[in-house]
């Protein structure tokens, strides 16, 4: 099986705090979530299970979380033990144990990102840690220099944490290009995800350009079964991407913030 032919649904905080924004996941919603899989037969993998591993099940799925939320340990993890899943995390790795600051905080609600025992934690329970850079922010903005850097130092950080390798990389508001895709591969990741990208690279890239769906709060069942399968050229595809391109206010909060 191809890599870039496994589903893969993206979470970012997993909690009953109110909060404006839309990546936020009722742990009620969740579970829900996880049931629909697990009746359906999705046993869920991890990037280092498909590249170490030479049998795979039957019918696989990625579970990603962006952004390395401490809800990921406190309101995912029992849920996901109870239907025997596991998941990729992505840290943002000078935000370990802080405060999102990066992000546009609507009603001035905070959420705090992973601290290292917690991360080893999560390591130790069966999930893979990657990358999220060091800053979260768009790496095709920035200059070579700095991208290698984000890539690599971020790796060697996590790497040391875990005192395991380092397989996946998730770009940054879903944004990438060409030289940040070689840089990933120098820099040793194997595979990289966005958000959405309509059409899979076939030019040596495309397990570094994984397509995947954002499951948000308002997403029915229907609608998750339908990120499982639909075409890249749905309806739906459509309306995740225009929603996307919503993460550009917190690349313009972060300009007027702290300009580059």
């Amino acid at each position: 099986m191809q890599l870039n032919s496994v589903p893969i649904l993206n979470y970012h905080k997993i909690t009953a705090k109110k909060d404006i924004g839309i990546t936020s996941r009722h742990p009620r919603d969740f579970e829900k979530d996880l049931r629909l899989l697990h009746h359906f037969g999705y046993t869920s993998i991890t990037f280092e299970q498909y590249f170490n591993e030479s049998v795979l099940p039957s019918k696989p799925v990625i579970l990603t979380f962006d952004d390395g939320y401490a809800s990921v340990l406190t309101d995912a993890l029992p849920i996901m033990q109870k239907f025997g899943f596991r998941g990729v995390i992505f840290m943002p790795v000078n935000y370990i144990g802080k405060t999102n600051d990066w992000d546009v905080q609507f009603g001035k609600k905070v959420f705090r990102h992973l601290d290292r025992e917690e991360i080893r934690i999560l390591s130790e329970a069966g999930f893979e840690l990657g990358s999220h850079g060091l800053t979260h922010q768009p790496l095709p903005a920035m200059s070579a220099g700095r991208i290698k850097k984000e890539l690599a130092e971020s790796k060697h950080i996590l790497e040391t944490i875990t005192g395991k390798s380092v397989f996946s990389i998730c770009y940054p508001f879903g944004r990438f290009n060409i030289p940040v895709l070689r840089a990933a591969r120098e820099s040793g990741y194997r595979a990289g995800v966005a958000s959405m990208y309509w059409k899979a690279l076939s030019n040596g890239y495309s397990s570094l350009a994984l397509r995947r769906f954002n499951v948000y709060r308002f997403d029915s069942q229907h609608t998750l079964r339908e990120k499982l399968c639909l075409p890249w050229n749905s309806l739906l595809a459509y309306r995740d991407r225009m929603i996307q391109f919503g993460s550009s206010a917190t690349i313009l909060y972060q300009r007027l913030k702290k300009p580059h």
